[in-house]
């Protein structure tokens, strides 16, 4: 259960420290105080979608605080070993920071975590009920599924098996329907893979070729230049009497008769030495290049073909050789992922045909279980119906079968809740003819048949008393108390006969605090209660006569917990 609520600067509220308790909690105050900021902030502790909205004006950023205490059998520690956060002593610690910037910060018992894993715990600490709820009673679609909120385990199993299958099913159809609606596309991208890989692979691409090629295509190309000037350079080097070569061995053997008679002169020798033998290894290269020299034409018409495919493929794939192969792997790897043929449409609708059957079988079990839990849910409700002051009010869950091509995630059938409120009328929808006050009512029903089934460990009901009085209020108010027996509720309420069942009441109250609007908690004893529940009753002025009135109701609430006790 909540044993503690801290909130700082949200909405209205500046600083706030709430203890709770266990069984029923009302939150009195007038209309616009804070109570339901107050459930706000709760909301944001169990994963409630966070906005800067709700941060307070002048403020940068807001934080909410909550110490739970849970029990030892609670599925929400299975979730807390899942993701590694320690806990002890049954107690744990949910922290959530909001700046302006967006940043959302989530703790639990100070492990950083994500949203999602706080809306997992979340939902088994604390389930709130208001005006939400009411929307999805009024929405046929969730009626399935409050349906099978009060089926046996069993029954639970069962359904997990069936959205299993049907996940698989739903998958393979909407294969088929890809494989259908693009399989001329397909095909067509098959045959271009097929294409390029052959084009690819056929030309048995190497890496850095075509700049190899290039090189030897320019030396075939300019085969008589490069011949002339090979053969003259060997010869200005190397022929007798006129070559170089012989020209600076003449001079090397000149500066070697002096090179002992002064220092610069050896220096001359050794630098005309070394270029001479150096012109000797280039007269030698230059020799075996000449040797080397060949001219064959149809190397080079096979070169200038081979740099026209290569180019070819650059424009379709490149534009580097590299990319050309890595587009041919590419291309390999799409067509072997590509799994399909001739038979893989017979296949898949053979596949859908068995899934669909068998999802059929496993729908009608479900639909038994259903129809069992039906019949037990109309005759709970219908009693607590009696017990709200709906005496002539009959609960009705009315039950079609989907057609066989239109299965749901909850199987083959379609519910509906019905009502009637009157002797000798018929069952009509209940989104139709409940009024406010009724459906505060049915829901009140749910929940009280709920309870002692429920994960959570508080529950909290915004306001769901609203539209009703008179005796049917002190019915709500007999149901939450017993609600409370099961479970710790927190109530807002505005009614006095709801107010005076509970164990505590908090005051919530709106202050001016220079210049700012605060929201303040008090928790009030047995003569402040008598006056808050005075005001409830007299609306504006408290006289002796609703003091008096007040303390009667508190003193009947009394008598009315020692028997529902």
């Amino acid at each position: 259960m909540l044993k503690k609520l801290i909130i700082n600067n949200f909405a209205i509220i500046n600083k706030l420290q709430i203890d709770f308790h266990d069984g029923m909690t009302a939150l009195t105050g007038e209309t616009g105080a804070g109570k339901s900021i107050i459930i706000d902030a709760l909301g944001l502790l169990v994963g409630s979608r966070s906005s800067i909205d709700f941060i307070r004006t002048g403020q940068e950023q807001l934080n909410v605080q909550g110490l739970f205490e849970v029990k030892s059998s609670s599925p929400l520690f299975a979730i807390l070993d899942e993701y590694g956060i320690a806990h002890e002593d049954n107690q744990l610690i949910i922290k959530r920071e909001i700046n302006r910037k967006g940043r959302n910060v989530c703790r639990i018992n100070n492990e950083l975590v994500k949203t999602n894993v706080l809306r997992q715990v979340g939902q088994f600490l604390v389930e709130i009920h208001g005006q939400n709820q009411q929307q999805e009673l009024l929405d046929e679609d969730n009626h399935i599924n409050i349906l099978d909120r009060f089926a046996d385990d069993g029954f639970q199993k069962d359904l997990v098996k069936y959205q299993q299958l049907f996940a698989e099913y739903q998958e393979k159809r909407s294969r088929l329907r890809t494989i259908q609606k693009n399989s001329q596309n397909l095909a067509q991208r098959i045959d271009m893979l097929k294409f390029q890989i052959e084009e690819i692979d056929s030309a048995k691409v190497i890496a850095g070729e075509d700049d190899q090629l290039e090189d030897e295509k320019n030396q075939l190309s300019n085969f008589e230049k490069i011949s002339s000037a090979l053969q003259e350079s060997y010869r200005g080097l190397s022929e007798n009497n006129v070559g170089v070569v012989d020209a600076l061995g003449n001079v090397r053997d000149q500066l070697e008769d002096i090179m002992d008679y002064d220092k610069s002169y050896k220096e001359l020798y050794d630098s005309v030495n070394g270029a001479y033998y150096q012109l000797q290894d280039n007269a030698a290269t230059i020799a075996d290049q000449l040797e080397n020299l060949d001219f064959d034409e149809n190397r080079l018409d096979n070169i200038q073909k081979r740099l026209i495919t290569l180019d070819s493929l650059k424009k379709k794939y490149g534009p580097s050789l590299d990319e050309v192969i890595e587009f041919g792997k590419n291309a390999h790897q799409e067509l072997s992922e590509i799994d399909i043929d001739d038979n893989t449409e017979t296949k898949l609708e053979q596949e859908i045909a068995t899934f669909q059957h068998n999802l059929i079988e496993l729908g009608k079990t479900l639909s038994k279980q259903r129809h069992k839990t039906a019949t037990t849910l109309e005759k709970s409700i219908n009693h607590q119906l009696k017990d709200l002051y709906m005496p002539n009010a009959k609960f009705g869950v009315s039950f079609n079968s989907l057609e066989d091509e239109n299965l749901s995630d909850n199987g083959i059938d379609q519910i509906r809740f019905d009502l009637k409120t009157n002797v000798g009328e018929d069952f009509k929808p209940l989104v139709k003819v409940a009024s406010g006050g009724e459906l505060s009512r049915v829901i009140l029903a749910f929940e009280a048949i709920i309870a002692e089934k429920m994960n959570v460990e508080t529950i909290v009901f915004d306001e769901i008393d609203t539209g009703v009085s008179g005796r049917v209020a002190q019915a709500i108010g007999d149901k939450i108390y017993k609600v409370s027996q099961f479970l710790q509720v927190l109530c807002i309420t505005h009614l006095p006969q709801v107010a005076a069942m509970s164990d505590l009441q908090f005051e919530i109250k709106k202050e001016t605090v220079k210049d700012k609007t605060e929201t303040k908690v008090s928790l009030l004893n047995d003569l402040q209660r008598i006056d808050a529940i005075s005001l409830m009753l007299a609306g504006t002025k408290v006289t002796d006569l609703t003091r008096q009135h007040a303390q009667e109701l508190l003193e009947l609430a009394e008598g009315e917990q020692k028997r529902l006790d």
